[in-house]
């Protein structure tokens, strides 16, 4: 009886996604699954980028050639609106969305933005949730949280509902440490080493369609699998994989000296996601794939022996 009660709750969810426009803005690596998770269910789906690269390219896939910059009409109705474009890489403001939002033509029903939980900024490896204060310490932080506000503001405007998401690290096919694994990067001392989060870029598709559907998902959610573990793990489990040899362990002083700016910014940005939030709407159904499955899938993907 449950399982019959859950695949009529799962038949009206699909009735309604096929009914529904799902417009992504940014069609790119993650663009590409979210599309494909989207189309699988014979949703309607159209992707918007400056061209679209044939690697991406998805039979029933609409794809409109567009630069952001420019101004852009959308009239249909029942349209949930994916945003998948980073912010520019300096500067505090979002421009490029700021920019968007002033000159576009267009009432979704509801706003997906796909965010980045650095906004926390370090939080010295501890629990943070949605309500957990942002420690913004860099220029790329306050970009993320202002693209958060622009978004905000513009879905109260137009009376629509608005969904941040706060992604942890995504990995997935070509998406993972490969080289570092196989040259043996030097790792960081378990004990010291920052806090890090992941998302399988499947799983992220599947939870991005899922908060689409859901009536009661509004606000802010850390989009991760839950399970936090020291930098340096997934390249750990990428060579387990590819039967490399370990990487040797230094200490946290010895890699930052030699860390590029951006590996300096994870360095210093230790924390632990919560996803009660998320788990709750996801609900018992959903199941997130193990990092050991997920980087056997990306690893076949690519064309990869294991």
């Amino acid at each position: 009886m449950k399982q019959c009660f859950h695949d009529i709750v799962l038949n009206i969810a699909l009735y309604k996604l096929n009914f529904m426009h799902h417009l992504i803005i940014g069609y790119g690596y993650v663009g590409y699954y979210l599309a494909k998770q989207l189309l699988s269910t014979n949703a309607e789906v159209t992707a918007v980028s400056r061209q679209l690269n044939p690697l991406f390219n998805l039979p029933h896939l609409n794809h409109i050639a567009c630069n952001i910059n420019q101004p852009f009409a959308w009239n249909k109705s029942d349209t949930i609106l994916y945003y998948l474009i980073p912010p520019p890489s300096e500067g505090n403001e979002d421009t490029l969305l700021e920019q968007f939002l002033h000159h576009c033509v267009i009432k979704p029903t509801k706003v997906i933005y796909f965010g980045s939980s650095a906004v926390y900024g370090d939080q010295q490896g501890k629990w943070v949730n949605e309500s957990s204060p942002c420690l913004i310490a860099t220029t790329r932080q306050r970009r993320r949280l202002h693209a958060e506000q622009l978004l905000n503001n513009f879905c109260q405007q137009i009376q629509s509902d608005c969904v941040l998401l706060r992604i942890a690290g995504i990995y997935g096919a070509n998406r993972l440490p490969v080289q570092a694994a196989l040259s043996q990067a030097p790792l960081i001392e378990r004990d010291k080493a920052t806090y890090t989060n992941h998302i399988y870029v499947k799983d992220l598709a599947k939870i991005a369609a899922t908060l689409a559907l859901s009536a009661n998902s509004k606000g802010i959610y850390n989009i991760a699998d839950g399970k936090p573990a020291p930098m340096g793990f997934l390249q750990q489990s990428v060579a387990a994989q590819l039967n490399a040899p370990p990487a040797p362990i230094q200490s946290w002083q010895t890699v930052w000296d030699q860390a590029s700016n951006m590996k300096r910014e994870f360095m210093a940005s230790s924390k632990r996601l919560d996803i009660s939030v998320l788990q709750k709407i996801l609900g018992d159904e959903f199941q997130f794939t193990s990092m050991q499955d997920a980087i056997g899938e990306g690893l076949k993907e690519e064309g990869r022996r294991i």
